[in-house]
C-alpha cells in the first residue's frame, strides 16, 4: 500500500480533504433520496417534503466537488504544463470513465437486465453519460492552461469578474431560456443568443474559479451574507421545483429539479456557501494526527466512491432493496446513505493496494 495512505501528508489541506469526503458523502446520500421522493414515496407527504429537503440539502455536492479541484489546479505555485493536463490527469480520468462504463454495463444491463447482445454498445454509451460528471471535468482540465493563466495574474477584481461571467452567461441564462416561453411568451426567444453567449462559456467555469477565488481571497461581510442568503433561498427554490417537477414532468421548474439541478444558480450559491463556511471554522479546527490520517483516507476514496455507489444504488433498486426497507424514510433514508457510503469506502480502500486499479480506475 502507498506511504501516504499509512502516514498523513503534511502538505495537504485538511478542511479540503474533509469537504472532499463530506461531498461525496453527499452524493451517494443524493441518488438515495432522489430514488425514494421519484418512485417509492407519496408525493406531498411529510417523508417525501422530508426527502425533498435532503434532495435539495445535497444539491451542492457536485459544485463543491469542482470548487475543491479549482483550488488545486489553479493555483500558480503548482507547477500543470499543458502535456502534464494531458498525459496525467485527462488520461486518468478517461481510463477511470471508460473502465467503470464497462463494469457498470456488465453488471446493470447485462447481468441484471439481460440487454440483448446488439444492444450493449447503447447500453455502454448510457453508462458513459451516467458519469457525466467526468467529462465535464475533463472539459474544465483542457480549460485548465487558459484559466492558470488568468489566476496567474492575481487580479482579484479580474477573477471576480470572470466567475460572476460564466455565473450569469453559463448559469443564469440557461435557466431563464427554459423559463421565459411559458412565463413571458411575448418576449422574443432567448434561444438564439443563449447559444451564442454560451458557447465560449462551459457552465462550470464559475466553479472551478471560485473555488480558487474563495480559497485564496478573503472574501467581504457583505458578499459572505449575500452568498448564504442566496443559498437559503435556493434551499427553498429546489424544494419547491422538486415538487413542480413531479407534479407535472412537463413543468418549467425541470431546472430546479432532478436532471438539471446540479447546473443552476441555485446549486452554485448552496456549494458556494457550504466552501466559504467550511474555509471558515473547518480551516481553524487543529484536527488530531490520527484524525487527519482517516480524513486523508476518505478523502482518497472519494472518486472511486462517487464511480462505485452508482452501480451499488442501481443494483439495490433493480432489486427492489430499498422498496422492502421503506419504513421511516426520514431517518433511514440518511442510514442508507452512511451505511452505502460507508461500504464503498471500505470496498475502495480495499482495492487501492493493487497499482493497476488505483493508477487507472481510481
Amino acid at each position: 500500500m502507498n506511504k501516504s495512505w499509512n502516514q498523513a501528508d503534511p502538505a495537504r489541506v485538511v478542511w479540503l480533504d474533509l469537504l472532499r469526503a463530506f461531498s461525496a458523502f453527499f452524493i451517494v446520500f443524493l441518488h438515495i433520496s432522489s430514488h425514494y421522493a421519484e418512485d417509492l414515496l407519496p408525493l406531498g407527504s411529510a417523508a417525501w417534503w422530508t426527502t425533498d429537503f435532503y434532495l435539495a440539502l445535497t444539491r451542492c455536492a457536485v459544485p463543491v466537488f469542482v470548487m475543491i479541484s479549482g483550488v488545486f489546479f489553479l493555483n500558480p505555485a503548482k507547477e500543470i504544463s499543458i502535456q502534464k493536463c494531458f498525459t496525467k490527469y485527462i488520461g486518468h480520468l478517461l481510463t477511470v470513465l471508460l473502465g467503470w462504463a464497462l463494469l457498470r454495463t456488465g453488471v446493470l444491463s447485462i447481468a441484471l437486465e439481460h440487454t440483448p447482445a446488439p444492444q450493449w454498445g447503447s447500453a455502454y454509451f448510457m453508462s458513459v453519460i451516467t458519469y457525466w460528471f467526468l467529462p465535464m471535468m475533463i472539459g474544465l482540465y483542457l480549460l485548465t492552461p487558459v484559466l492558470r493563466a488568468l489566476t496567474s495574474t492575481r487580479n482579484k477584481t479580474l477573477l471576480g469578474y470572470f466567475t460572476g461571467l460564466c455565473f450569469v452567461l453559463g448559469l443564469c441564462l440557461p435557466l431563464a431560456q427554459g423559463l421565459q416561453p411559458q412565463l413571458f411568451p411575448q418576449v422574443v426567444s432567448l434561444d438564439t443568443l443563449a447559444t451564442l453567449l454560451k458557447i465560449p462559456l462551459p457552465i462550470f467555469c464559475a466553479h472551478f474559479v471560485f473555488g480558487y477565488y474563495a480559497y485564496t481571497y478573503d472574501l467581504k461581510p457583505l458578499t459572505k451574507a449575500l452568498i448564504y442568503t442566496g443559498a437559503v433561498i435556493s434551499l427553498l427554490l429546489m424544494a419547491a421545483g422538486t415538487y413542480a417537477f413531479y407534479v407535472e414532468r412537463g413543468s418549467v421548474f425541470y431546472r430546479y429539479a432532478t436532471y438539471g439541478s446540479s447546473v443552476t444558480p441555485m446549486a452554485f450559491l448552496t456549494g458556494a456557501a457550504v466552501f466559504i463556511a467550511c474555509k471558515d471554522f473547518l480551516g481553524k479546527i487543529i484536527f488530531a494526527p490520527r484524525a487527519v490520517l482517516w480524513i486523508e483516507r476518505f478523502s482518497y476514496c472519494s472518486l472511486g466512491v462517487y464511480m462505485l455507489h452508482l452501480v451499488l444504488v442501481q443494483t439495490a433498486v433493480h432489486m427492489g432493496l430499498f422498496a422492502k426497507l421503506n419504513v421511516w424514510p426520514a431517518l433511514t433514508v440518511p442510514l442508507y446513505a452512511v451505511g452505502l457510503f460507508l461500504l464503498c469506502s471500505g470496498l475502495i480502500a480495499l482495492l487501492r493496494p493493487i497499482p493497476f486499479l488505483r493508477k487507472y480506475f481510481l
